[in-house]
């Protein structure tokens, strides 16, 4: 991958908490407000100005119930073994009839090859 840049560090994660804040469909005062954080530092992570302590960062993964593996994912060279991990767990999570339908999904692009 090579050398990462602090910006672009900043930038993914901020990407990433957001990401995770929208799909869960929290605001900015909610998840501040569970992180015992002003919407401002909230902010500045979100906008790739600033990643707040290790603290922070953890509290916010605990929150929006994501791992520090999906907010570093898209700056690591093992993505590929991370995106497998986190599909192997989302997996997991399914009933059978939704893993029937998921493998049912695969075959078929498998197939469309």
């Amino acid at each position: 991958m090579g050398v990462i840049k602090n910006k672009d560090i900043l930038k993914v994660i901020g990407s990433r908490i957001q990401n995770a804040r929208n799909d869960k469909g929290y605001t900015q005062e909610y998840v501040a407000e569970k992180i015992d954080k002003s919407v401002d530092i909230l902010r500045s992570i979100e906008n790739g100005r600033s990643v707040g302590s290790i603290e922070t960062l953890i509290n916010l993964c605990n929150i929006l119930e994501i791992t520090l593996d999906y907010v570093f994912a898209d700056l690591l060279d093992k993505k590929g073994e991370i995106l497998d991990n986190k599909l192997y767990e989302d997996f997991q999570s399914l009933n059978l009839e939704q893993k029937e339908l998921v493998n049912a999904m695969i075959e078929h692009m498998k197939n469309s090859k």
